[in-house]
């Protein structure tokens, strides 16, 4: 890429602040940020550009990540006469890395070219951790020249694998599709545990079991160990996986597709949701269950656990740490940190 570029993150929270932070490891770019919260920008290094508005963030940067909750917020950032597109210089480069409406994307990517602004979509799978670790998969969408372009900082902001899934509104399409598929085995996670519980397995030796067998997932793998140490994956909440869940439904709802047991799993989330708050983390469904059994499916020593993802033959692995000794042999090397 030659000359230092001058990047723009917009929104701070559990995405927007490692993403900075990421991009400030690289020392490759010139960093400007900006969070409507305030306090927020108190956190970031020193030498990052603390912006007062995005209309002084555009005007600084030739390249800018939007990291926001959701389809409005993305839509309030870059519209309008203090949003990021009028007041962008040409030739800018937006990537959105927000999971948010592929309508409302692709809309926004036509709107875009009336400003001489190029967007690319960069949503994002594999947690909140991964994404601390700059380890994170970036599922994007957009003209595959200007993909390859600017490529490398999706890798320095987000993780070494990056998929380009199509024009934009397929990164939109696949991610919403990938949280349809994980919530769905959370849901079912949850149930075989219960099941194990009641008939007096035990529980670790179940979950590695499990691991080794053809019901083994991401969720198998992630959302277990959330429900032993109870801690539910605090870094993506409900308020925000239900959103998720809602853009699937909407999707199925545009393409006529019939979504049944979709639509059970978002039913079974908006009742967990109600019941322990927006801000809960997005693993709590298996407390619904604990709550109405009243068997608690918790356990002792997995208060550190934690992991990191690598991508094996083109499939997403999960490694885990600080985890107990397994009664399984070949999982022990993986308790180490």
């Amino acid at each position: 890429m030659g000359d230092i570029i001058a990047i723009g993150v917009i929104g701070l929270g559990n995405a927007g602040s490692p993403i900075l932070n990421n991009l400030h490891r690289s020392e490759k770019y010139k960093l400007v940020a900006f969070d409507i919260d305030e306090k927020k920008l108190n956190d970031v290094p020193e030498d990052v550009i603390k912006a007062n508005s995005i209309k002084e963030l555009a005007t600084k940067c030739s390249v800018v990540l939007t990291c926001l909750p959701k389809p409005e917020h993305v839509l309030e950032a870059v519209d309008g006469k203090e949003g990021l597109l009028l007041n962008a210089p040409p030739g800018m480069v937006w990537i959105d890395t927000s999971t948010t409406d592929f309508k409302q994307t692709q809309k926004l990517a036509e709107k875009a070219k009336t400003f001489d602004v190029s967007m690319l979509e960069a949503t994002l799978t594999g947690g909140v951790n991964a994404l601390q670790n700059n380890n994170m998969v970036c599922l994007a969408g957009g003209d595959k020249e200007i993909f390859d372009k600017w490529k490398e900082v999706l890798q320095d902001a987000i993780g070494e694998v990056v998929v380009l899934c199509g024009d934009i509104g397929a990164g939109a399409i696949a991610k919403v599709a990938s949280n349809m598929l994980a919530f769905t085995n959370m849901v079912a996670a949850s149930e075989c545990m219960m099941i194990a519980k009641r008939a007096g397995l035990d529980l670790e030796n179940f979950f590695d079991a499990i691991r080794v067998s053809a019901g083994n997932s991401f969720a198998w793998e992630t959302v277990v160990p959330h429900i032993f140490n109870q801690k539910y994956e605090a870094g993506f909440t409900m308020d925000l996986a239900c959103k998720d869940m809602n853009l699937s439904y909407l999707l199925g709802q545009h393409l006529n597709v019939p979504l049944d047991l979709h639509m059970e799993v978002k039913k079974k989330m908006d009742q967990a949701r109600v019941k322990y708050g927006d801000s809960e983390g997005c693993y709590v469904y298996p407390r619904i269950l604990e709550d109405q059994l009243g068997e608690p499916l918790s356990l002792k020593g997995w208060d550190n656990w934690g992991y990191d993802i690598n991508v094996v033959d083109g499939s997403i692995v999960v490694k885990h740490k600080n985890r107990p000794v397994s009664k399984h042999p070949q999982y022990n090397s993986e308790t180490k940190v």
